[in-house]
């Protein structure tokens, strides 16, 4: 799989300077992530712990993804799972403002339409961008330009999602969670996703009948990852106890699912001794008690 980025982001160079804020300096003025917080609490509630934007980018791992910010909005937001990096571009991002970080894994920005972008990175590894739409003036239609795999689609689903597609295999390698829109009182404002080519919009159907800010939001979850050959003797390892790797702290992801019984042991020895790969497949069926993850050998 390639590496792909949105094209209007590549080559950007600017490095800012540390745009973390102290909450504290802003006591006295609602943030956008206060508006969020009050739409929906358990959004923020699950942003990682950790500032971002330290000199003007953060990268970010979680378990086995890598999540890219920056102070430019033209940048984007990359994920980076396996062998593939995929970049999510914002919203007006030719005429944002440079990205703030009020609170810990969150960057907004400002987009100079009576309508903000607030990025939340969550401890699940999935990313969430939260429109927050200050009055009626706001646009109704946010796009979100993506570059794809080779040979795969954005695909509008049965429940309002967005799937990233496969087309020759029809395998979801990742997946945006059905829309969604509320107002400040907590009311459902209409909104759906169009998809033409690469672009995804959320399109609001805001107006004053609503009381302002409105949330909306996006939320990303990459479902296909492919651990490497390296990444699968370390799990062998650490299977066998070999150095210490199960009994050694911290334990490094790929050999941390193999010493908790997360990985069938089987397919753990049939990728070793094959000097395969293992493919990690993420089923998010929307409840936390009913996803699972699954772990197969392949060349």
């Amino acid at each position: 799989m390639k590496k792909f980025r949105v094209g209007s982001a590549a080559g950007v160079a600017a490095v800012l300077s540390v745009m973390w804020v102290s909450p504290a300096a802003i006591a006295d003025e609602e943030s956008t992530v206060d508006v969020v917080a009050n739409v929906t609490p358990a959004d923020v509630t699950a942003a990682i712990d950790t500032p971002l934007l330290d000199g003007g980018e953060s990268t970010v791992t979680i378990d086995r993804l890598t999540v890219d910010v920056s102070t430019e909005a033209t940048d984007g937001v990359s994920i980076s799972a396996g062998s593939g990096t995929a970049t999510i571009g914002l919203p007006f991002a030719d005429d944002a403002t440079a990205g703030i970080s009020t609170d810990p894994g969150t960057v907004t920005y400002d987009n100079g339409n009576a309508s903000s972008s607030v990025v939340l990175v969550h401890d699940t590894g999935s990313v969430q961008v939260a429109t927050v739409i200050d009055t009626a003036a706001a646009p109704t239609r946010y796009d979100y330009p993506i570059d794809l795999p080779e040979a795969s689609s954005l695909v509008l689903q049965g429940g309002g999602g967005v799937a990233v597609v496969d087309d020759a295999t029809g395998e979801v390698l990742g997946s945006f969670a059905a829309p969604w829109a509320k107002d400040a009182t907590g009311k459902d404002v209409r909104t759906r996703y169009e998809v033409e080519g690469q672009t995804l919009t959320q399109v609001v159907e805001h107006n004053t009948n609503y009381l302002y800010p409105v949330v909306a939001d996006p939320t990303y979850t990459t479902s296909v990852i492919y651990l490497s050959k390296a990444q699968v003797v370390t799990m062998y390892n650490g299977l066998h106890g070999i150095s210490g790797a199960c009994s050694a702290l911290p334990i490094p992801y790929p050999a941390s699912i193999a010493c908790l019984g997360l990985a069938p042991a089987a397919q753990v020895e049939k990728a070793y001794w094959n000097k395969w790969r293992i493919k990690v497949t993420y089923y998010n069926c929307g409840f936390n008690y009913c996803s699972y993850t699954t772990y197969t050998a392949v060349p």
